[in-house]
């Protein structure tokens, strides 16, 4: 089933001054659903939000990303001397001193969103909703994003690799989890975390701050967390623990490395790609393709005229498994690799934590040239594989590793290994599908 997509306040995208706009729009009286007339925010076109312009100070990261040095501030003056900390700045909508300086102990201190307690709508400042394609799978939690570019500045397209996002970029991720997936949306979830990628003068850093029960406040987590659920999907109720991961296990996805199968590694983001956002997205103007939303409203830089040549992964999400039986070999392939590079290729590359199987499955990559990368009767090089011999065997999801490592869920055998309790049933049945669509055999 597609998760639906909450709504957020977003001016006109031909409007000037975006991100200013945007804050003025929240702040109009009656205007908490984002619908101010966008006639009334062009009075204040003149005006412009004051522009980041801070000195920022090398500090110790999180997740070990960024190469910055400090104390992360526990709410009050620590690390820095006596004097005030940036977590308890109340200048400008974002408190964009703390952002750029300090890992703060509430996620509340960064002031990103008009209600601190809803962090799924209403971003402040310059933020935008965005959504991908195909969805990373996190037991079946839903996935709200934001990405708050600093106002005056811009990402830069690339075709293949995450956008190069300028220094003061805010991403944000709250993971949600319905009682039920049949009914989602805030009012029907409760918050379980939210992750913050941060790109400050050094690099990126990541932060995951867990939510209360109550879920009023959530508090950096360094050491990750985990704690029991219970959710209904298709009828049937799963009980599992839902783990928040500790501090050195954000760089395992995050994680690249600007020299294929190097030791040295950087955190950067791994969702917003040109081919992910390359799809459309409910805004409160209504449905508009994402990178053309981006463009309009100024954060992005360098996308082609022709939105034809830009790649796009096609939409697989929850529900769409009951087609599969009707599709052609070519739509089973462009759907697996889809959600293969979504969910695994950004481990399962070149430049990415498992380089060293030889499993590469960017979305990108041809499969007819290359099927080995792909894992078509490829040995496995770090795993057993028991009675199994080979990752892909065309025609036979059975007897192929990856199936069988994303239908396991014990903890040597489940793939991918961080993420996921339980196991992705539509995402094993595409694979399945997928692998028994291919032809050929394979000599041990």
């Amino acid at each position: 089933m597609a998760v639906t997509k909450p709504g957020t306040p977003a001016p006109h995208p031909a409007v000037s001054n975006f991100g200013f706009f945007l804050s003025i729009e929240q702040a109009l009286p009656g205007s908490s659903s984002g619908n101010a007339p966008v006639e009334l925010l062009m009075q204040f076109k003149t005006f412009s939000r004051t522009s980041l312009g801070l000195v920022i100070a090398a500090l110790l990261t999180a997740c070990g990303g960024g190469g910055g040095g400090g104390s992360t501030d526990t709410g009050g003056n620590a690390g820095n001397g006596g004097t005030q900390s940036a977590c308890e700045s109340t200048d400008g909508a974002i408190n964009q001193k703390a952002l750029a300086s300090e890992n703060c102990a509430s996620l509340s201190s960064y002031r990103l969103f008009a209600d601190s307690s809803n962090p799924t709508t209403n971003p402040n400042g310059t933020g935008i909703p965005f959504d991908l394609n195909t969805p990373l799978f996190t037991d079946y939690a839903t996935k709200y994003r934001f990405v708050f570019v600093p106002e005056g500045e811009q990402a830069q397209y690339s075709k293949n690799e995450a956008f190069d996002f300028p220094v003061g970029t805010v991403i944000s991720k709250t993971f949600s989890l319905p009682a039920d997936t049949g009914v989602r949306g805030f009012d029907n979830e409760t918050l379980i975390e939210t992750r913050l990628l941060i790109h400050r003068e050094a690099g990126w850093v990541a932060l995951p701050y867990i939510w209360n029960a109550a879920g009023t406040e959530a508090t950096l987590a360094v050491a990750g967390g985990a704690s029991k659920r219970t959710i209904v999907h298709n009828g049937n109720q799963f009980d599992f623990t839902y783990r928040v991961p500790d501090a050195n296990q954000c760089k395992q996805c995050h994680q690249y490395k600007a020299v294929s199968g190097g030791s040295v590694s950087q955190i950067t983001p791994i969702g917003p790609k040109a081919r992910s956002l390359n799809g459309n997205f409910d805004y409160a103007l209504g449905t508009l393709n994402q990178l053309t939303y981006w463009e309009d409203a100024g954060i992005l830089a360098g996308l082609p005229v022709d939105l034809n040549s830009v790649p796009k992964i096609p939409a697989y999400h929850d529900g769409d498994e009951q087609g599969l039986y009707s599709k052609s070999e070519a739509e089973l392939l462009d759907l697996a690799k889809g959600y293969l590079d979504t969910n695994c290729a950004h481990c399962h590359r070149p430049e990415g934590g498992a380089s060293n199987t030889g499993l590469k499955l960017e979305y990108w990559r041809d499969f007819e040239s290359d099927r080995y990368a792909h894992g078509v009767c490829k040995k496995p090089v770090t795993y057993g594989g028991g009675a199994l011999s080979f990752d892909v065997v065309p025609g036979d999801a059975n007897q192929s590793i990856m199936h069988f490592r994303m239908n396991a869920n014990t903890p040597l055998d489940k793939m991918p290994m961080l993420g996921r309790d339980l196991v992705h049933a539509e995402g094993v049945a595409l694979i399945a599908a997928w692998i028994n669509s291919l032809t050929g055999s394979c000599t041990l």
